[in-house]
């Protein structure tokens, strides 16, 4: 039982100063994963909308297809990994040497702008 609970997937209890919280950890290989993984999320969406508006199987005739979509789709929007795209716009800023562009990281642009100062008041 204890292995289950120290196992780095699955469901884990997180406390706030109010609430008590459940984090689901889902394992990927990479980032191709990872969006290959969204991307079915939201293909079944779009398939279940497509459909007929209904569930077939005896057992999930009691749920609501509205719901049930609207559950996986803010699933699939928090999932969205919007702070590895900033940083990845971070990246390419550094690699293009865009000091100007707005994804150049600010303490970068500091230490190349005092290093080339330095540099003129040693020449």
């Amino acid at each position: 039982m204890s292995k289950i609970a120290n196992s780095p997937c699955g469901l884990k209890k997180e406390q706030n100063a109010r609430h008590t919280f459940s984090t689901a950890t889902i394992p990927f290989d990479d980032h191709t994963d990872y969006l290959s993984k969204v991307t079915a999320l939201l293909e079944v969406c779009v398939l279940a909308l497509d459909g007929q508006g209904s569930f077939h199987s005896k057992t999930l005739n009691h749920q609501d297809l509205d719901t049930c979509v609207k559950t996986v789709l803010e699933m699939a929007i928090e999932m969205m990994p919007h702070d590895d795209m900033f940083k990845y716009q971070q990246i390419l800023a550094i690699l293009e040497e865009d000091t100007e562009g707005s994804h150049f990281p600010d303490k970068l642009k500091k230490l190349l702008k005092s290093n080339a100062d330095e540099k003129e008041e040693n020449a």
